[in-house]
């Protein structure tokens, strides 16, 4: 199961409505979040939308003329955007209609162009939600020193408004006989500059797994396997 929250121009209605309908079909165990038909009388709408966007596990964008033009949804955008520096995981997916102008607050995220054949277009839509997408990736890279040793580093890359929520990195080096070879780099001033950067020396093949953890919490909140080869 899962929680989905469709942003939508009334214009563009009828989409939306037939996306909500695909993912229940899917499993009916999924929560499709739609305004006009899942906020009940009475409650306080703009609290409720706020809400849900920060509960949700994926935020489908309908991108469109129309949509361009709404305050609601510029809101809406914001709410997810800040949701995502907070979790470090990335929900939000954006379907563009008659190729509408990309914003900047979209240029980093996947785009899904409409087509004549909106099987196909679902189909890529679960396919691009379903895949694991983090709002940071682990980057590193290795160069050789010598004819025997391998020098080499890993680093955080994320937004600064993202890095400046964690606490600590742990990199826990795996050579096979060795699972206790942890080393950690806290944050600092220069953790930013440094995006949480920690140099390694080895002649072996290696598996690192990547923890972060975020401020304010004792919670084991990323992780994330790299095998190392050279």
């Amino acid at each position: 199961m899962a929680n989905f929250f469709i942003s939508y121009s009334r214009k563009n209605t009828d989409i939306a409505k037939r996306i909500r309908n695909l993912i229940s079909r899917l499993d009916t165990a999924h929560d499709v979040f739609l305004d006009t038909e899942s906020i009940k009388a009475g409650a306080d709408w703009k609290k409720e939308l706020e809400n849900r966007i920060k509960k949700c596990d994926h935020f489908i964008y309908i991108h469109s003329p129309e949509s361009l033009q709404s305050k609601y949804i510029k809101q809406e955008l914001a709410w997810v955007q800040q949701s995502e520096l907070k979790t470090g995981i990335r929900k939000l997916i954006v379907y563009r209609l008659q190729f509408a102008d990309i914003i900047p607050q979209l240029a980093a995220y996947q785009i899904l162009d409409a087509t004549d054949d909106f099987t196909i277009d679902f189909f890529k839509l679960m396919s691009g939600i379903l895949q694991s997408n983090s709002f940071y990736t682990v980057e590193h890279e290795i160069q050789l020193a010598d004819e025997w040793w391998y020098n080499g580093k890993f680093w955080i890359d994320a937004p600064p408004e993202f890095l400046k929520k964690i606490q600590m990195v742990e990199y826990r080096f795996d050579y096979g006989w060795d699972t206790d070879a942890i080393e950690t780099v806290k944050a600092s001033p220069t953790s930013l500059k440094n995006k949480f950067k920690k140099s390694f020396e080895t002649k072996y093949h290696f598996t690192v797994f990547v923890v972060i953890y975020l401020w304010n919490t004792k919670e084991l909140y990323f992780v994330k396997t790299i095998p190392v080869f050279h």
